[in-house]
């Protein structure tokens, strides 16, 4: 999917706007979306903000925040129990040796921690001498913290006393905190990174880089300084700052990037989607921040909107989803995630928080990511059509995959007799008879917001077919719309074509 190019010179292989369809997934050129369905239960007392898939020795525990408190969610089931108050965090939680922190957003109290002994969670403080930061994160045996509001300063990097030091169980974190081990930055912290060798320090609008080993402290030498590493671009959504392999992605206004610490790439420049991120962004909540999380080498980044049942398509909460090794992009719908939670150890998860801000559209709950991308499998007509349920996700809307090409002019500049669309397809639904599945339509001329002209709908067929439809138009080019209308079990696109001839060049 790109938008930022000519509609009528698009690059070979992009559409204009591809929702719900995965490209290259199971043999076929396009596969729609599998549905997704409530994980936790029952809904939470607030809206999912964050958590941790904690790999704490005794065994490994889910933890949600929602609204003020932290949830134990059964990783089997998806019961989920209160573990006690715990104020919403800008970010996800930041495990150090056996131990889970989470950050106060408001800077109102010290981070809280959450402990495992003998396989029992027990909630609690760190030392009382500890900064009151909003934001946290784990380098070398140390917790570091910053964003502390007015009055204390929010440029300020604060390094906790090693895991080694103090007296059990009040060590690291939990013992005193030295006063003196502080870096200063030149702009209120937005966001900490911990890199192999470096601190990736985000402000609003640039980027700072803490390196070295040793930290200040009282009577110690340190080899620790701040560099700049960039003066244009920062990241004032904490929750968008994920890691992938050894490189960072973040988000801001001006799009989603990539970093290794030393060079930074545009993921949505590269891909073609510059125009639509800014679009996007310019209608985000107020009061809500991008969210973001990498399955699969893809990155799935989140905005949400004001909306309600009536909002047009491209103005609710959109899930944007970049293959990281192509650098391509789709777009998901009905995934409104007020956090994602990526899995520690184990099978390759991520949880997502389901927006309720419509409440007949949403609940206070988690769902996971995987049965999206990892739907059913088609069956074998020869042995019988079984009945297999339509694609509905868990808040009650279908799934409904949408493609729209560029505007093709199919060869020279010239009028060109437009005979036929042909679309080959495999849908497999329930009854496997469905009629009108797909509605075709297509457009004559460039618009990419101009309606189209409909020519007809195609019924679901569970074996692969290709399907007809008479244009007889002349043209100078054509776009074409594929849009699903009705659920089905399986929807995979193969090809679409167009049955045409050039006519004299020199007719207008």
């Amino acid at each position: 999917m790109a938008r930022d190019h000519d509609i009528s010179n698009m690059p070979r292989g992009f559409v204009w706007d591809l929702a719900d369809y995965i490209p290259d997934r199971r043999g076929a050129k396009l596969e729609c979306r599998g549905p997704w369905s409530y994980f936790s239960t029952p809904a939470f007392a607030g809206v999912p903000w964050g958590g941790k898939h904690a790999a704490f020795r005794a065994g490994t525990k889910l933890l949600i925040g929602a609204g003020g408190n932290l949830y134990d969610v059964n990783l089997t089931t998806g019961a989920a129990a209160s573990l006690g108050a715990v104020p919403a965090s800008f970010q996800n939680g930041i495990l150090l040796r056996d131990r889970v922190y989470f950050a106060d957003s408001t800077g109102a109290a010290v981070p809280k921690v959450v402990t495992n002994p003998s396989g029992t969670l027990t909630l609690g403080s760190i030392h009382a001498s500890g900064p009151k930061a909003t934001v946290i994160g784990a380098y070398k045996e140390r917790l570091i913290a910053a964003g502390v509001p007015s009055p204390g300063d929010p440029g300020i990097v604060y390094f906790s006393p090693l895991e080694t030091t103090g007296t059990a169980p009040n060590v690291g974190p939990l013992a005193a905190w030295d006063a003196k081990s502080v870096i200063g930055t030149t702009r209120a912290v937005t966001m900490l990174y911990p890199m192999a060798a470096q601190i990736l320090v985000f402000h609003d609008g640039s980027i700072e880089r803490i390196r070295g080993s040793i930290p200040p402290a009282s009577n110690i030498d340190s080899d620790m300084y701040v560099d700049t590493f960039s003066s244009q671009l920062g990241c004032s959504d904490p929750a968008s700052v994920v890691p992938w392999q050894e490189n960072v992605c973040f988000a801001n206004p001006l799009g989603v990037f990539l970093t290794d610490g030393s060079t930074i790439r545009s993921l949505t420049d590269q891909g073609g989607i510059s125009d639509l991120w800014r679009q996007a962004y310019g209608l985000k909540k107020t009061g809500t921040q991008v969210h973001a999380a990498v399955f699969r080498d893809l990155l799935f980044v989140t905005l949400l909107t004001n909306w309600g049942t009536s909002t047009p398509d491209e103005q609710r909460p959109i899930t944007l989803v970049c293959d990281l090794n192509d650098r391509t992009w789709i777009r998901f719908r009905n995934i409104h995630a007020t956090a994602y939670v990526d899995s520690e150890i184990g099978t390759e998860e991520v949880w997502w928080g389901v927006d309720a801000s419509v409440p007949s559209l949403g609940s206070n709950q988690i769902a996971k990511l995987s049965p999206t991308l990892f739907g059913p499998t088609e069956y074998d007509p020869e042995l019988g059509i079984p009945t297999a349920p339509d694609a509905v996700d868990g808040n009650g809307l279908p799934v409904l995959g949408r493609i729209r090409t560029g505007w093709i002019k199919l060869g020279p500049e010239g009028v060109k007799r437009m005979r036929h669309v042909y679309v080959s397809h495999l849908t497999q639904a329930n009854p496997s008879n469905k009629a009108g599945v797909y509605q075709i339509g297509y457009r004559l001329s460039p618009f990419p917001h101009l309606d189209s002209m409909s020519l007809g709908t195609l019924p679901a067929a569970p074996r692969y077919k290709r399907n007809r439809l008479r244009i007889d138009r002349r043209s100078y080019g054509i776009q074409v719309d594929v849009t699903q209308v009705l659920p089905v079990y399986v929807s995979r696109l193969y090809d679409i074509a167009i049955d045409m001839w050039a006519q004299d060049r020199g007719k207008l």
